[in-house]
């Protein structure tokens, strides 16, 4: 295994495919294309035991190379997006390896405007990246400041709150109970002050920002089942689910029932609507439910759809001038909070929609249109290349629609095939969906005699 490099940054094992030097390298490769020099960079971390050691290095370094730093410590990574675009900072860094387990960590770039950065300057970071010498660094003559900033959060849950569809007061009188469980991550603190400001009654678990996942961090279906029975035991109303970093929130509703992760942006775009009245499009990624596409409808709204990725996500809305969108993996952007998946804006809309629409969290997800999914992934020939895949998918589904933005998607009637060739291994991944649920594994049987024989 390697370094994995993407528009998400880079991320791996410390001290196995990351190690301190790579760190530095693309802190000086960031550095190098955030100008403003007179700017400080934001440095922030989720709470993975390795992140004191590596923002440590990092801090160092970047004084050595004329640069003063804030450093906000361990908060969410949409809390550090939230700040980079509101004050005045040149960019800023983010230690977290996202959803991986816990003996990994990474870099996450923001832009000065608090978004992600973009494919070619990620792509210029990794060229400077792969270049770079220590050895030729020539350490500032003058000192160069590390301040902290820890009001971060409490800003952020300022932004939060006065989010001008949510009807505050409404969510305060419910009194609502909620299971929260925030994986010992980086949401902790913020996460319960934000509850607590709502006036929710909490049960919170996991949460010490210690960086020991006592499961899977990835908030999937799969690694939440421990937490249906803390909501039935409770009598709770619904549970809060996050991953590390806090860009991503899983729900279980008040029967213990998990709610799949595609919903929470579906539940978050009606509200959004219905509340607004707003027309401009919603966008999403290429892989996200069509139950998106259905409650858009409703409200004489179009989906747009984008390559899988934060960062296109919000390219498109930049370029559509909308308001609301997300991925299918629990990340909702709301552009009056920032452009970001934020853990925290998505809570706040689901209370919003429970509260004004008096029903329960169960109620509210059997109004969404029904689809069943699959996410898989097939093992290829390490030599077959994307015009390849492509290729054999046309040929398997000549009756269908194809679209190419992203690997290739196939559409038809009543179900969709997304194929999807990894960066980091030789393996193609596969979501499928469909009103009809014997349909997936029909479709997936038939992507795997595919590639089969390669």
């Amino acid at each position: 295994m390697k370094l994995i490099k993407s528009v998400s940054g880079i991320r791996g094992i410390f001290n196995k495919t990351l190690f301190i030097d790579d760190i530095i390298a693309h802190a000086f490769a960031f550095s190098e294309i955030q100008k403003n020099p007179e700017l400080p960079l934001l440095i922030a971390r989720d709470s993975r035991v390795s992140g004191l050691e590596i923002t440590e290095s990092v801090n160092i370094f970047l004084k050595k190379i004329k640069r003063n730093i804030i450093d906000c410590g361990i908060v969410p990574t949409p809390t550090a997006q939230l700040i980079t675009d509101k004050f005045k900072i040149a960019g800023g860094i983010v230690i977290t390896a996202s959803h991986n387990p816990k003996e990994w960590n990474g870099m996450k770039f923001i832009d000065t405007d608090g978004t992600f950065l973009d494919k070619n300057k990620n792509q210029k970071l990794f060229q400077i990246s792969e270049s770079f010498d220590k050895n030729n660094i020539i350490p500032a003559s003058s000192k160069y400041s590390v301040s902290s900033f820890t009001e971060s959060i409490d800003l952020h849950i300022n932004n939060i709150l006065n989010i001008n569809f949510i009807d505050v007061d409404r969510i305060k009188k419910k009194k609502f109970k909620i299971v929260l469980d925030t994986i010992n991550g980086a949401t902790c603190e913020g996460f319960k002050k934000l509850l607590n400001k709502l006036n929710c009654e909490i049960v919170h678990i996991n949460n010490e920002p210690n960086g020991l996942f006592p499961r899977n961090p990835e908030p999937k279906t799969d690694n939440i089942q421990e937490v249906k029975e803390l909501v039935l035991k409770h009598s709770a109303d619904l549970a809060f689910i996050t991953d590390p970093d806090g860009d991503r929130l899983a729900l279980i509703d008040n029967k213990g029932k998990v709610i799949i992760e595609e919903n929470t942006l579906v539940l978050c775009v009606e509200d959004f609507l219905n509340k607004t009245q707003l027309k401009k499009p919603v966008i999403t990624n290429l892989s996200t439910t069509a139950a998106l596409d259905d409650v858009a409808k409703k409200y004489n709204c179009q989906v747009i759809r984008s390559a899988v990725g934060e960062i296109n996500v919000v390219n498109e809305m930049k370029k559509h001038n909308a308001h609301i969108g997300g991925e299918g993996n629990g990340g909702v952007i709301l552009t009056e909070s920032h452009l970001g998946r934020d853990a925290f804006v998505g809570a706040v809309i689901i209370l919003d929609l429970l509260a004004s629409n008096k029903i329960t969290m169960h109620e509210a997800n059997q109004k969404i249109p029904k689809y069943y999914m699959l996410k898989e992934k097939v093992e290829i020939n390490p030599q077959i290349n994307n015009h390849v895949i492509s290729n054999r998918i046309k040929q398997a589904f000549n009756e269908c629609k194809f679209d190419e933005t992203d690997g290739i998607k196939v559409l038809d009637k009543h179900s969709w095939l997304h194929v999807r060739q990894s960066n980091t291994e030789p393996i193609i991944r596969v979501y499928i969906e469909s009103k009809q649920e014997e349909k997936l594994s029909e479709i997936f049987d038939k992507v795997k005699t595919i590639f089969n024989d390669s």
